[in-house]
């Protein structure tokens, strides 16, 4: 699946054709929205009761798939059109205009936070406020889960170099999982587990589960899950 390039950073540049393909990717359960929804149930692990934000909510697709294992899940995000989308995509579901730098709930209010496909498109000061942010709106202990593209990756190097696959020029904040880990520290958080996770393309995977312990040009996906420090 491939979608429009029109988001520039912190919801910046939504359009009608970004939430069509958003939604069709979750309804059509494509093989990029299988792995996501994977990688992500794992980092996440929302119980039943528990209050969850999914940051940069766009059409609320990832917002619903936390909804279905019983936790209280809001979506946020800095598009009004996104927002709109997704209210009337889940009604059921809350969903909130905000900057993720400047989040509009009350201190300790959620139990967990994620961040789904969301840093790379985010300036470093718009990043480092967003961790804040969420040590703010976390309960103590609470965690803040990231899943990004791994820039040493074959492919992003590729995309890097617009060599075979086109450049996304919405990802202006790629960083490593170290930097990542350092900016988590720096804002508060423990880092509780960092995993490398597959692409979704079958012949590709084969390659990357032999490749990955070796190099980080194999290692698809950054997932990383941070536990908020007492105050």
């Amino acid at each position: 699946m491939k979608l429009p390039l029109i988001r520039t950073h912190a919801g910046e540049g939504y359009d009608e054709e970004f939430m069509q393909a958003m939604a069709s990717a979750y309804a059509e359960e494509t093989r990029w929205t299988k792995m996501r929804l994977r990688n992500v149930l794992e980092l996440v692990d929302p119980q039943p009761g528990e209050r969850v934000l999914d940051l940069g909510c766009a059409a609320g697709s990832m917002t619903d798939f936390l909804a279905r294992s019983g936790c209280d899940a809001v979506g946020v995000d800095a598009s009004e059109l996104g927002v709109s989308e997704a209210r009337r995509l889940h009604p059921k579901l809350r969903f909130e205009v905000g900057d993720v730098s400047r989040l509009p709930f009350e201190d300790c209010y959620f139990d967990k936070a994620l961040a789904a496909d969301l840093t790379e498109h985010l300036e470093l000061e718009t990043l480092r406020g967003m961790f804040r942010e969420c040590r703010r709106v976390l309960v103590p202990g609470g965690t803040l889960s990231i899943h990004t593209p791994n820039p040493k990756h074959l492919i992003e190097r590729m995309k890097s170099r617009n060599f075979l696959v086109g450049a996304n020029e919405t990802h202006i904040g790629l960083l490593s999982s170290r930097t990542l880990a350092d900016e988590l520290r720096a804002a508060g958080f423990a880092i509780e587990l960092e995993l490398a996770r597959r692409s979704f393309i079958p012949v590709f995977r084969t390659v990357e589960l032999i490749g990955a312990p070796f190099s980080e040009l194999f290692r698809y996906r950054i997932c990383i899950r941070a536990r908020s420090l007492a105050r």
